[in-house]
């Protein structure tokens, strides 16, 4: 097949949709298929990546808002024309994008099939007028692009069933939750758990929490501050880059910021980590969580994200972020994680068994080739 794919950033940007993204256009590419991936390129991080991939220069200042939003130049719409007529299919992660949107348009005039992965329902912004402004686009031009995409995928039940309540889809939409790369997140030895740890600079008996995300509202991130002021004992590690909050400002002595990391640095850290803790909101089951899973680290998540994937809500803790429990939550899941020898064991096995990226990349083949016939 010949696939147009398309997503808001290259993974230099980092963040969940364009690892995603990149999982499949390599996945496609290993089974033969022709991919032209077009992304946004920003410019203080620009892509480097296959010969086929299509980057888009975009303006990025509206991140500094606490949102990503990529915007292109006008001129962008002929040559999205161009590599729609090239496709054969337009895999689109995404309603909302400006530059998804000028491709649906040319895959509509086009006569090209369209597979959508929605990877977010509505995100609790704390500006008023961002979340009135997002709940319009969602009431308009995503409603319009959702209802005619020749097929709709969701990340998680908890996303389907927020669009299902607004959309009226041509097809009966479905869930085909994110692959991940289990040959390079995958859990470690003992020795080489210790090896990570030290070189993290954290003493064996000392937990070590993590998170790793965009340094935003709907990341949780504010509902760390007191949790890690209140908790001297422990040492925590917040992986990111600012947005509408900035740890770095916060002065706390047993909190370590750091810049966002390649995989492979990712991964040491992750297996460092006793305890992934990450209370979102209005997201799919978040990449990191399955990253850190996948390494054998436990995660903390908020109970509207684990509720998205049902069959591993048993498999993660959970904290209620409105009732304002989170450090007891945190403190009772490190009790079971310090105590239950087999846990990273169990965690890391069904990591693999659910997210293995190939096993992903087959289950969206077989949608693009429905398309097609």
């Amino acid at each position: 097949m010949r696939i147009l794919l398309v997503s808001n950033y290259y993974p230099e940007h980092v963040g969940g949709i364009e690892a995603v993204a990149s999982t499949l256009a390599a996945g496609y590419r290993a089974r033969g298929h022709h991919v032209r991936w077009l992304a946004g390129d920003i410019r203080s991080r620009p892509h480097h990546g296959h010969q086929d991939d299509v980057p888009v220069r975009v303006w990025n200042a509206v991140e500094s808002l606490g949102f990503p939003y990529p915007l292109p130049a006008p001129a962008l719409a002929g040559r999205i024309s161009k590599h729609v007529a090239w496709g054969e299919v337009v895999h689109m992660h995404d309603c909302l994008y400006a530059a998804n949107l000028a491709t649906f348009l040319a895959a509509r005039r086009g006569r090209r099939p369209v597979l959508l992965t929605q990877h977010v329902a509505k995100v609790p912004y704390p500006n008023p007028l961002v979340r009135g402004l997002q709940s319009l686009a969602y009431a308009s031009l995503g409603r319009a692009v959702l209802s005619r995409a020749d097929q709709v995928v969701f990340v998680s039940e908890v996303v389907r069933q927020w669009f299902e309540a607004r959309v009226r889809f041509r097809q009966p939409p479905i869930v085909i939750e994110n692959g991940i790369d289990t040959e390079l997140f995958k859990p470690a030895s003992t020795r080489e758990r210790e090896a990570a740890r030290e070189a993290a600079g954290v003493s064996p008996e000392k937990p070590l929490l993590l998170f790793a995300g965009r340094f935003v509202e709907k990341k949780g991130v504010r509902l760390l501050r007191p949790v890690i002021e209140a908790t001297p004992q422990l040492s925590w590690l917040l992986i990111g880059r600012a947005g509408d909050v900035d740890p770095s400002t916060w002065g706390l002595p047993n909190l370590t910021v750091l810049a966002p990391l390649a995989p492979a640095k990712l991964r040491e850290l992750y297996v460092a980590a006793d305890l992934l803790v990450l209370p979102s909101s209005g997201e799919g089951f978040p990449v990191v969580a399955q990253e850190a899973m996948a390494c054998g680290t436990p995660a903390l998540l908020s109970a509207e994200t684990a509720s998205g994937m049902p069959a591993v809500r048993d498999n993660v803790f959970t904290t209620d972020t409105k009732t304002g429990g989170l450090q007891l939550d945190v403190e009772r899941a490190l009790g079971v994680v310090r105590s239950d020898a087999g846990l990273r064991g169990r965690v890391a096995a069904l990591a693999r068994e659910r997210w293995r990226a190939d096993a992903v990349v087959v289950r969206y083949e077989d949608q693009l080739e429905r398309l097609l016939s």
